[in-house]
């Protein structure tokens, strides 16, 4: 027996601030200690483990597991500031025991069971109401009962596909039921990397403990997807997740069950509906999606049906509910289930329908649209939990102070619940709960997936102050394995190959562009401050400082006025940290902002890079005034991290993130505003390559420098900088990192792998490119030259249209731009185009 368990295991759960922190094990004694103060059946192992550590030793593993979900990607809750909350697990992990487990499975496969049948019965028959067994109001009335849902087919005849319930324990020890997540199974994705975190950090905890494993969790949740699907002949089965957006508490989640189910993450802009199917936006064309995994509420799954101006759902897809042209999961209608307010009814439900007693009990629930009720618990609020009747993010008590709860709770009794706080141990400020999923495998066949998502937190502070854990079920038995031979048979079947949204490589490729165009300024700050203090003399900078500005990138159209100048190191200085149209900083937050919206698609790693530089940007503040000696500091430093951080990340990424059609746009943006930027640089110093005041050779080879490409021209020509061979370097050379032909013909590699045959926009934007490459190696920098000198020496200042060095760099510059219009058109705002594959009687 421990002498003092709460003292010695304290340090184990640092992560929980006071007062929790001292209090987790004393305040959990149901979980972890029997009545006389011993551990639990399968607890001694893991306390002795963790009890014989030092405290530096334990906080060394406590911040090991910090660092491991942080690089997992794992966080919870809107974004603060900027960054998600990150997301915190215990070292400590929740143990069942057999018998528990064994009861848990039964109560939850008895309870999906018993709401699939009220739910059949409401949007049908509504039998149960008519014989009185509940009152009609909590059910009819409730805000989550959708009558557009009756008559809509079922897929394989199920409202409820993959379900979750919330079970805590109650004053006598017993685990209860809390809540119910049976429309919306979130935490599937926090119980898998709980454990893969947990296995991380402690392995030899698993080498001494049999735990069922949860590593093959997902394969029969995507298969399970699929297999709802009316199959078509010509095509694999398509299914895709549907989140609300990367403002959603639970978008990590979202993410990270997408990549391991190998199916796409999507948006409701991401989706339409045409002739009567739901159609997924992709860079290859349109794609029928045959299953979509919602998690966007059902009021605000179609704004023609529900919610006026919703932008979460897809306008039109109840219609192709009703046709049968694509399959919801879980069904629409099934977040009436989740209501707080059947809680107390449950009992009734499952008896009513099984003819049975329930197997898990329920947490006394309060509906206080009852008024007997209401008053009950307004006359001793502080002694009850006060909840939404829905709860879509696990767990949700009311904020705020008593009298605030009150005045809410009285404007609308109808939309709230409440649960007595019941103390499982003298003077407990702690709680814990379970979130246990189950997936639909056959007709009124569950599995319950061997672990749960364990929270703790303080009775006080449920919505300030949690932790959560691993959970263990004891290894299964060898005949409890055969019978799960779906789960391993799941690995064997093939996936079809991940479809990338318009949306997404969008993002993507406004990313690299912007990437690029920060590092090109940042290169030229860097340059220019290193020119100035140790190349030029005085009249060297006199003669060529007004070239510097015309190198910047041009803005776009709607950026408004800039005050964008690089002549002075405040000039430099303000250019790099005022967020303001055209600086670098501004240009790398729309990078950051693209990077943010598809963060599912990019490695932790590289996405670690881009965040070590927005927290630079953000520790230095912009100051007026500042003497032009620390301006100049200032400046070469942050240029300096810009210009090796950015292509830090590009190597990263290159190394980290699945090279699909959404990298490669990111690679094609990058090369497209890197040929922009060359060709408008080049036009900004064309009047002086002919025209007097002619541009001296060091101001030429300034130019390469400011450009990056001084080597790269005496390595090619091995002579001082003339124009001819500048201009043919930067626009025609096909080695040279910035030469427009490269750059150009890079982008119509990567565009190529992701067009798909006879995709006419992809056609257009392709053989568009091409031309202007063809166009490019045709041209002869002499002759144009020679054209430029002779009219200069006739007098004649314009010329023939589209002959000379100033004209024909004008028209190249206008057309390189010009591409951004292809790509868009081609392949990112193309929504008439059907895949073939799609509907194959479109082919005659």
């Amino acid at each position: 027996m421990l002498a003092d368990p709460a003292k010695d295991f304290a340090p184990v759960s640092r992560s929980l601030t006071p007062p929790i922190a001292s209090r987790t094990v004393k305040g959990l004694r149901f979980d972890v200690f029997d009545a006389e103060g011993n551990p639990r059946p399968g607890y001694e192992g893991p306390l002795r483990y963790l009890q014989s550590m030092r405290k530096q030793d334990l906080r060394a593993l406590d911040e090991h597991m910090e660092a491991t979900l942080r690089e997992m990607g794992v966080t919870y809750g809107l974004p603060q500031g900027e960054q998600a909350r990150p997301w915190v697990c215990d070292l400590l992990p929740h143990i069942f025991t057999p018998e528990e487990w064994e009861q848990v499975t039964a109560g939850v496969i008895q309870r999906i069971q018993a709401f699939e049948l009220f739910l059949k019965d409401i949007y049908g028959k509504r039998q149960i109401l008519r014989d009185g067994a509940i009152p009609v109001h909590p059910v009819l009335g409730s805000p989550h009962y959708e009558a557009a849902s009756m008559g809509l087919p079922l897929p394989k005849d199920a409202y409820l596909h993959l379900s979750g319930i919330c079970l805590t324990r109650n004053a006598n020890g017993q685990l209860a039921v809390k809540e119910h997540h049976m429309s919306r199974a979130s935490g599937i994705s926090y119980m898998v990397q709980n454990r893969r975190a947990l296995a991380s950090v402690l392995p030899d905890l698993f080498e001494q403990n049999a735990v069922s494993s949860l590593a093959d969790t997902l394969s029969p949740v995507v298969e399970a997807l699929r297999g709802l699907a009316e199959q078509p002949t010509w095509d694999e089965p398509s299914a895709v997740l549907l989140s609300p957006g990367t403002d959603n508490p639970l978008y990590s989640e979202h993410s990270f069950l997408a990549r391991r189910m190998g199916i796409p993450l999507v948006q409701g802009g991401d989706l339409l509906v045409l002739d009567d199917h739901v159609f997924l936006k992709t860079v290859r064309g349109l794609k029928r999606v045959d299953v979509i995994y919602n998690h966007v509420s059902d009021a605000r799954l179609d704004s023609l049906v529900f919610k006026k101006g919703s932008t979460e759902g897809v306008p039109g897809v109840v219609h192709c509910l009703r046709r049968g042209t694509v399959r919801l999961v879980n069904a629409l209608g099934s977040q009436l289930v989740d209501d707080a307010s059947l809680l107390s009814m449950a009992p009734t439900i499952i008896r009513y329908y099984l003819h049975e007693g329930p197997i898990l009990p329920t947490i006394r629930t309060y509906w206080l649209g009852d008024l007997d009720q209401l008053e009950m618990v307004l006359d001793h609020v502080d002694a009850y939990r006060i909840r939404p009747i829905s709860a879509p993010n696990f767990s949700a008590s009311m904020p705020g102070s008593t009298e605030d709860i009150v005045r809410a709770v009285r404007k609308r009794p109808g939309n709230y619940v409440a649960q007595p706080l019941e103390a499982s141990a003298e003077d407990a400020d702690l709680e814990q709960d379970h979130i246990v999923f189950a997936l639909r495998r056959a007709e009124d066949r569950y599995e319950v997936f061997p672990g749960a998502l364990t929270r703790v937190f303080s009775r006080r502070m449920e919505n300030k102050e949690w932790i959560s854990k691993d959970s263990w079920v004891p290894a299964l038995s060898q005949k409890a394995e055969a019978a799960q031979t779906w789960t391993r048979n799941a690995l064997e079947t093939h996936h079809p190959s991940r479809e990338v949204t318009s949306r997404v490589a969008e993002s993507f490729y406004w990313m690299g562009r912007y990437l690029e165009r920060a590092y090109h300024q940042a290169y030229l700050i860097q340059a220019i401050e290193t020119l100035e203090s140790e190349e030029l003399n005085a009249a060297e900078r006199k003669l060529y400082r007004p070239m510097w500005n015309r190198l910047l990138p041009p803005l776009e159209t709607t950026a408004g006025e800039s005050r964008r100048s690089i002549t002075t190191r405040q000039d430099r200085y303000r250019l790099l940290i005022v967020p303001e149209p055209g600086t670098v900083v501004r240009t790398f937050s729309r990078a950051m902002s693209n990077a943010e919206s598809i963060r599912e698609s990019l490695s932790p790693e590289a996405l670690a890079t881009l965040n070590r530089l927005r927290e630079l940007f953000r520790r230095t503040r912009f100051r007026e005034n500042l003497p032009e000696e620390e301006s100049g500091q200032i400046a070469r430093r942050i240029s300096g991290m810009v210009i090796e951080l950015i292509p830090q990340f590009f190597a990263i990424a290159q190394r980290t993130v699945l090279g699909d059609d959404g990298w490669r746009f990111c690679e094609a943006g990058e090369l497209l505003e890197r040929a922009i930027i060359t060709s408008n640089a080049v036009v900004s110093i064309s009047r002086s390559l002919v025209r007097p005041p002619l541009a001296t050779e060091i101001q030429l080879s300034a130019f390469l420098r400011l450009l990056g490409t001084r080597d790269a021209y005496r390595r090619v020509y091995q002579m001082r900088a003339e124009p001819v061979p500048i201009i043919e370097l930067l626009f025609q050379h096909p080695e040279s990192p910035r030469s427009v032909l490269r750059c150009l013909s890079g982008c119509v590699d990567l565009l190529r792998k992701s067009a798909a045959p006879d995709q006419p926009g992809a056609s257009t934007a392709l053989n568009g490119i091409e031309s202007l490459i063809h166009h490019i190696n045709r041209i002869d920098w002499s002759e144009q030259m020679r054209i430029s000198l002779e009219q200069v020496a006739s007098g004649d200042p314009k010329g023939r249209p589209l002959e000379g060095i100033e004209p024909v760099l004008a028209h190249l510059a206008g057309s390189t731009l010009k591409i951004h219009h292809l790509i868009s058109d081609g392949f990112l705002s193309h929504q008439a185009f059907i895949a073939e594959s799609v509907q194959p009687m479109l082919l005659g």
